[in-house]
């Protein structure tokens, strides 16, 4: 899935208040994706997530927005919801109504999120990025132990050959690489390591045995 984080286009607006008014659309689509940014467990629970995955995807929502997120447009391409399902096609594929209908339906937004999960995990293993795990990946000064959780947030970018996190492992967990980042500049590094160390065995049907390691500071 293509997915694009608000986090480097609100880094430039937050210090910039003023100039939000000369844009009162932009200004408005942003102070809302803010404001409701990511879910709790409990309401993931209440839409359908089960329970030993409910953190990591309450993880998943703090980096990508709540059940009524609308993206901004980044290189013509808006997303939806809880997770950003874009409408590059991901969206279409695994939602067959409206957007608005998509937006109202919490309970689908869950499924349709499980099932892609399940769908890059089989891409996971099959282009071998199951090596990744134990190894540390370290970005901006923070590192983090790989686990499966790890992996499965970095395939909001999408696992498929050729995407950010197949080259990022062709890179050798390079995060300066080429194509490791999405449109909006987001490293698949910085999702890595936020994501490391949930049980995630809703989907994977195993426990690593990493599962609630640290994420720790460079040299700590």
């Amino acid at each position: 899935m293509t997915v694009f984080s608000l986090a480097p286009i609100l880094s430039h607006v937050r210090p910039n208040r003023r100039d939000l008014g000369a844009n009162v659309g932009l200004a408005l689509g942003l102070v809302a994706s803010l404001a409701l940014a990511g879910e709790s467990a409990v309401s993931l629970i209440a839409a359908g997530m089960p329970a030993d995955c409910a953190e990591y995807a309450a993880n998943v929502t703090s980096s990508e927005g709540s059940f009524r997120s609308v993206s901004p447009v980044v290189n013509g391409v808006r997303c939806y919801g809880a997770f950003q399902f874009c409408d590059s096609g991901t969206l279409q594929h695994y939602w067959l109504g409206t957007k608005e209908g998509f937006l109202a339906d919490p309970s689908a937004q869950v499924a349709a999120w499980r099932q892609y999960q399940q769908d890059e995990w089989s891409k996971v293993n099959r282009l071998g990025m199951t090596s990744l795990i134990g190894q540390q990946v370290c970005y901006k000064g923070t590192c983090a132990v790989i686990s499966q959780s790890s992996i499965l947030k970095a395939c909001q970018f999408g696992c498929g050959k050729g995407g950010k996190l197949y080259n990022l492992m062709q890179s050798a967990l390079d995060c300066s690489a080429a194509g490791t980042r999405d449109g909006a500049g987001t490293s698949v590094c910085s999702y890595l390591i936020s994501g490391a160390g949930y049980s995630v065995a809703c989907i994977t049907g195993s426990n690593d045995g990493i599962d609630c390691l640290p994420v720790t500071p460079r040299g700590g």
